[in-house]
Parts: structure tokens; C-alpha cells; sequence
């Protein structure tokens, strides 16, 4: 539907326009009021928000409404008939007859009084100031009736002319509303078009500030709304210098350049902002400044690095996935939600199973780089000059990117970080220091921004002691701190671990288990779980893969922990042989080494591993213990 809304500056205007409604298309809705120059005027401002399209006026009243107006006007144009018809009714009059309008309409007439055989007088007017003084000239030269337009005509009655006014006819009135009915179509897909571009700035990620080649603000996106804390209904048609002192754009406007980038502080954040002309056909028609934030540079950045790596890393784990039924398990919770809240480093202990990681991972996704990379590595599972390749990377034939540049705005959590030999240290202490590394074979150095989260089995503390670890690291990782305790100390927390270990394998699987009788629970409770976390889902699995019905039965639970428990005695060959009746704990700790070293042929390095301590503790406890 095409609405126009036509402003008649005389009554038979409005009448010409309501008797050709009938003859308009039945998607045009002609809405006649009618309204000369001022009065129209205020009768179209308060009309500009119903929903018209165009306008359609004439003569100093449609002038007056295309500069105060925001929809387009069409002018219903004098037409050759119109004047035709003017001076036919005037042809035969013995008085001097004037003629006042524009240059237009006075060529049209003038070759109309040519062919008429009419003697006029013209007096061509610019603009309406002009009017009074021509007529008072009229008025000198004998002009008895003065033919012209509205105002021109009000003005000739006033000074006592007799005047006849040129009135549009329906070819005249018929013209304007088939042009209407054009700009209303092009008019709308203008702002059809504006709209889209509108939506496209609105939810642009950087924020936009556009302003005219007179510094006034013409577009500002909602992200400029929220950085600059100011409204866009108040910022728009305002000078871009009001809002804040950083968008001045006054030398992009001069000189039509782009001004160089800067890093600049913004209500306490830091923001990138970049100015340049805003080119239209290769002319600078205003200025724009982009505002990006420093946050959504770093998450781009870090994509950037993962996709260079061909796969990315991620946290999947959460804090409210974690069971926490016991008092141990809640408190232990407390303090890893507490430090999940800052950007210090976090030390976890915890026995092999007890799900370091996890609590790792959930820290992470609590925290304010949830949405940046989470790395892993163990330092137990590579050599000395492997792990220092996978944490620092290297350069030359290949280049490789280390665990540090990978977590670049995230989290490395580096589990047994206690295993990490003294020379590796050494390193990894320079760069938390520096917050920079560099690869391997390489002495550029790259720049990071990494939170550290650590994981051991043991206390560091002894490691200090003994020389296996250096304390200057050990301070630089220990922020928050904190130990889960083993499965055997939190049991209560067993009934609702069955549970979702169950409900995950049956997703996986197909499979319908719906629980654990209580008889076999009490079983699972009694146990000591020496493996921890992953021991217990290692074994509701299997006990899930072999279960018969939906309940998963004593008898079944009895068969998997007997086979388990054979399988650890079996993997714990150390104890065998050995006499302990009689005997102190030193001595059979003095028994257990030397067996184990005999077993070794001697390697104290494998002997260490295999009974979990440093080699420096075992060396120790040899010199401390000499075979009997």
C-alpha cells in the first residue's frame, strides 16, 4: 500500500485531487488536506509519523515543505493546459494584464500569449521575497490584473490589484500522483536498503561511529552504545567531539587520511581504535572511527593460533557437573570456585584418579577465559628434551607451536608438574616471569597471556626439600592451592559417581541400565578404590557392558571386584615373598626397596618409579638403610 498525503494550498485544489481518488490504482491511499504554506506546514509535521510515503503540494507551499520536511514532495507542476486555461479566460480584456511566477511557467506562457495574440507583462520571480516589490512595480506600470500562483496572488489582492489565480487541472494533479506513486516505490526501497545497512552496522562486533563532512554523527551501532555510555538517539545529528574527547575526527576531516591505530583506555578497558575517511565514490564525505575491543581481538587471536594447529581445545567440564555430596568434596569445591574468580595460578593435589583435571577444567570454565583455549600436558609422559619441544616448540625445518603459544588467553594446565626435570624448570620459570617464550632455536620472543593451573601427587613442598624442585617456581604457581581427597575418604559421594557413569555409558552404548542394587552398592562402598575416580568408572562400566538386566546385582559386582582385585595383586608383585611378621614399618619399607632395586638389577631410576618416589628420596633411604 503506496500512502500519500497531499497538502492543497487552496480549496479547488482539493477538490480536483478528491474527485480523481477513483481514478488512482486500489493500492494508493490519497489522504487530501488542505493547508497554504505555513499552515501546511504544521499540518504536515504533525502528520509525519502516521506512515505516508511522499507528499504532494504546490508551488511556495511544497518549497516550504521539502525544507522542513523528512518525507520526500512532489510538486504538482503548472502545466501548459493549466496556463492555457488561465488565459483564455482573460483574452478580449482591454486592461493591462501582468503575469508573476518563475522562469518555467513564464516560457510556458509567454508562448501561449504568442499564440493567443496577447499583449502581457511579465515579472519573473527567484524566491517569494521577491514578490511584494514586483507587484508594487505592476501597480507603476498600470497593471490592472496580475495572473500567478497563490502567494503571489494573496500579496496582488492585498495591494489592490485584481488578480486570478493559475489553477492545476487534472492532467496537472493526475502527473503528480503518478510521480508520488514512483518515489514511494523508490523511496521504500531506499529505505528498505538503509534498514538492512542499518542491521548490518547495528550488529557489526567493532564499535561504529560514522559522522558527515561536517562532523556530525550519522551512525552509531549499539557497540559504540555501550563503550562511550551514551545513547544513540542522543548522539545522532550531534558534533562526533560532544560525545568524548577520543572520536574527534577532526583531521581525518581536513585532510581526507586515515589516521594511524592507537591503543587507548576506555572507561577502563583497553580498545583499539582506528579513524578513516568515509569514502563515497572515491570522494571523503565524512569520517568513521572503529572501536574494537581488546577482548574480541584476543579471542580472534586465539582461534587464529588454534586453526593454525588444525584442531581446538576446549573445556568441557563444569562445577556443577562435579559430585560434591560429601564435606571434604564441598570444601574442596569452595576453594576452586573461589579461584576460579581470579587469574592467579592454582596448585591441585591429588592421588592418580581423583580427577585433577576436571576441577582443572571447571576453574577454567567459570573463570573470564572460558571462551579462550584449555591446554594439557603431563609431564610424566616425555622425555626431558620431548617435554621441553611440547611447552616451548621450535623452530627451524618445521615449526612447531608449544603448549604455551597454543593456551595463549586461556589456561595451561600442566599436570605432574612435579616430574618436571630441574633444567626444564629453569625455563618455565623465565617465562611466567617474562610472560614471554621462545621456541626452540629461535631468540625471537613471543608474548603471553596464559593463566597456569598445576597438578601434582605429592606436596611440592617435599620436593623443595629434597632438591627435585625449585622453590622460586613453586612460588610463582602456588596462588591457590588446595587437595582432593581420595574416593576412599569421601564414599559418601559413590552412589550418585554410579549414577552418572551409568547414565553416560548407557548414552554411549544404547543400553538400558537404569541402577545398582543396594547390596551391590554397599559392596562398591566397602571398597578401598585405590585407583580413585577412574578405578570406580572404569569398573561401572564393565559392569554395565556385562549386566544381564537393568540392575546391575551383588553377584555381578562380587564376580568384577574379585577379577579386580586379583588383577591388582598381580600388578603388585613388590610385596611377594616378603616376611612381615615381627617386623617394624622401617623394616619392611628396608625389605620392599631392596627387593625392588634386586628386581631392577640395581637401576635406581626404575626402582624410584616403580615404588612413586624421587630418586633423591630413595637414595636417601638406601644410604639410611643399608642391606643387611
Amino acid at each position: 500500500m503506496t500512502r500519500i498525503l497531499v497538502v492543497a494550498p487552496y480549496q479547488g485544489m482539493c477538490d480536483v485531487f478528491l474527485e480523481m481518488k477513483e481514478e488512482v490504482p486500489s493500492d494508493v491511499e490519497l489522504d487530501v488536506q488542505e493547508g497554504d504554506l505555513y499552515k501546511g506546514l504544521a499540518l504536515a509535521k504533525s502528520l509525519e509519523d502516521k506512515g505516508y510515503d511522499v507528499i504532494i503540494s504546490r508551488g511556495a507551499t511544497a518549497r516550504l515543505l521539502r525544507s522542513h520536511c523528512n518525507m520526500p514532495v512532489v510538486e504538482v507542476k503548472i502545466s501548459g493546459y493549466d496556463i492555457l486555461r488561465t488565459l483564455t479566460l482573460v483574452k478580449g480584456y482591454t486592461g493591462k494584464i501582468g503575469l508573476m511566477s518563475y522562469m518555467n511557467t513564464i516560457h510556458g506562457a509567454d508562448a501561449i500569449g504568442t499564440l493567443l495574440d496577447m499583449n502581457l507583462t511579465f515579472f519573473p520571480i527567484d524566491k517569494e521575497e521577491e514578490i511584494e516589490n514586483g507587484l508594487i512595480s505592476a501597480l507603476e506600470q498600470g497593471v490592472q490584473v496580475i495572473i500567478g500562483d497563490v502567494i503571489s496572488t494573496s500579496i496582488a489582492t492585498r495591494l489592490g490589484l485584481q488578480a486570478i489565480l493559475i489553477t492545476s487541472g487534472k492532467e496537472a494533479v493526475m502527473e503528480s500522483i503518478m510521480e508520488a506513486i514512483h518515489m514511494a516505490y523508490y523511496t521504500r526501497r531506499e529505505k528498505e536498503a538503509r534498514k538492512r545497512m542499518e542491521a548490518v552496522i547495528q550488529c557489526f562486533p567493532e564499535g561504529i561511529v560514522a559522522v558527515d563532512e561536517k562532523g556530525r554523527v550519522i551512525a552509531f551501532n549499539q557497540l559504540a552504545e555501550e563503550l562511550f555510555r551514551v545513547k544513540k538517539e542522543f548522539a545522532l545529528d550531534k558534533p562526533v567531539g560532544q560525545l568524548h574527547p577520543l572520536l574527534s575526527l577532526d583531521h581525518v576531516l581536513k585532510t581526507g587520511e586515515s589516521a594511524s591505530e592507537e591503543v587507548v583506555s576506555l572507561n577502563s578497558e583497553k580498545v583499539l581504535l582506528s579513524k578513516q575517511p568515509l569514502l563515497v565514490e572515491e570522494r571523503a564525505e565524512g569520517g568513521i572511527a572503529i572501536i574494537s575491543t581488546a577482548s574480541r581481538i584476543q579471542r580472534a587471536e586465539s582461534r587464529i593460533r588454534q586453526s593454525i594447529t588444525g584442531y581446538e581445545q576446549r573445556a568441557t567440564m563444569h562445577f556443577n557437573q562435579l559430585v560434591a555430596g560429601s564435606a571434604k568434596m564441598q570444601d574442596t569445591l569452595k576453594i576452586a570456585t573461589q579461584a576460579s574468580q581470579t587469574d592467579l595460578p592454582v596448585l591441585i593435589y591429588g592421588e592418580p584418579g581423583t580427577g585433577k583435571q576436571s576441577f582443572a577444567q571447571a576453574i577454567h570454565n567459570a573463570g573470564a577465559r572460558k571462551d579462550f583455549p584449555f591446554v594439557f600436558i603431563n609431564c610424566e609422559a616425555y622425555s626431558e628434551e620431548q617435554l621441553s619441544l611440547e611447552l616451548f616448540g621450535s623452530e627451524g625445518g618445521r615449526v612447531k607451536r608449544g603448549v604455551f603459544e597454543l593456551a595463549h588467553g586461556g589456561t595451561l594446565f600442566i599436570d605432574a608438574v612435579g616430574k618436571m626435570p630441574l633444567s626444564v624448570q629453569a625455563m618455565v620459570f623465565n617465562v611466567l616471569q617474562e610472560k614471554k617464550v621462545s621456541r626452540l632455536n629461535s631468540t625471537s620472543p613471543i608474548s603471553l597471556d596464559v593463566r597456569i593451573i598445576c597438578a601434582n601427587a605429592w606436596n611440592l613442598k617435599s620436593c623443595i626439600e629434597e632438591g627435585e624442585f625449585r622453590e622460586d617456581l613453586f612460588h610463582l604457581i602456588n596462588g591457590f592451592s588446595f587437595a582432593i581427597p581420595p574416593l576412599r575418604e569421601r564414599k559418601e559421594d559413590i552412589v550418585d559417581l554410579v549414577r552418572w557413569f551409568i547414565a553416560s555409558f548407557n548414552s554411549r552404548s544404547g543400553k538400558q541400565i537404569v541402577g545398582m542394587r543396594p547390596e551391590a552398592l554397599a559392596i562398591f562402598e566397602r571398597a578401598d578404590w585405590h585407583g580413585n575416580i577412574q578405578e570406580l568408572k572404569s569398573t561401572v562400566e564393565k559392569l554395565c557392558l556385562t549386566a544381564t538386566g537393568p540392575f546391575i546385582t551383588k553377584a555381578e559386582v562380587e564376580q568384577v571386584v574379585s577379577e579386580l582385585g586379583r588383577a591388582e595383586a598381580a600388578s603388585m608383585p613388590i610385596y611377594g615373598g616378603i616376611d612381615i611378621s615381627g617386623k617394624t614399618l622401617e623394616e619392611i619399607e628396608r625389605d620392599i626397596i631392596w627387593r625392588v632395586l634386586e628386581e631392577e638389577g640395581q637401576n635406581q631410576s626404575e626402582a624410584a618409579r616403580r615404588l612413586g618416589i624421587n630418586r633423591s628420596t630413595l637414595w636417601r633411604k638406601i644410604k639410611q638403610t643399608p642391606n643387611q
